[in-house]
């Protein structure tokens, strides 16, 4: 696993390369998620876009080559890189209400820092507590989480067709 800042950006696609000829069995990557004063760390979305693209050519490579490494797609941004190219079927998935990927703020994690300060998620201002002051348990199912979890109010992502598999990570 490795996290994707705008230092590092070009040197992920080389460094799949890497992992298969050091015969890795997994190998991932997600973007750095910033604190409010550090948001200059991130790659453009272009950027990361096109690193992606680069990454998916040499996955589906090595993949047709036999190569034993697996790519975990572990960012929230595979589901709409290969909705985007045509791969990726929402119609495969049954009509309900759960929640299949992407994004898990508020359905099943939560973020401890190392003052004790709660967050709904770390990728935004989310604070709902304090680990040191506040129970762990009545934070999560209590009325601190519940604004996390009305995902028809996602001001972007409310009428995707994508929302129970996407759900709140923006749009490449």
């Amino acid at each position: 696993m490795t996290t994707v800042s705008r230092w590092n950006v070009q040197d992920i696609p080389p460094l799949v390369d890497e992992v298969v000829r050091n015969k890795a069995d997994i190998f991932a990557f997600a973007r750095y998620c910033p604190s409010q004063k550090d948001r200059d760390v991130c790659c453009s979305p272009a950027e990361y876009r096109h690193m992606m693209e680069l990454c998916w050519e040499k996955f589906q490579k090595y993949k047709a080559e036999g190569c034993e490494t697996t790519f975990n797609l572990k960012d929230h941004l595979w589901t709409l890189f290969l909705y985007e190219k045509g791969i990726f079927d929402p119609k495969a998935y049954p009509d309900d209400e759960y929640v299949y990927d992407g994004c898990n703020c508020g359905n099943c994690h939560m973020t401890i820092l190392s003052d004790g300060a709660v967050y709904a998620c770390r990728r935004m201002e989310s604070k709902v507590g304090n680990a040191l002051t506040d129970d762990l348990y009545s934070l999560f199912t209590g009325p601190a989480f519940d604004k996390y979890r009305v995902y028809e109010k996602f001001e972007k992502c409310s009428r995707c067709e994508l929302l129970r598999l996407q759900h709140g990570a923006g749009r490449l």
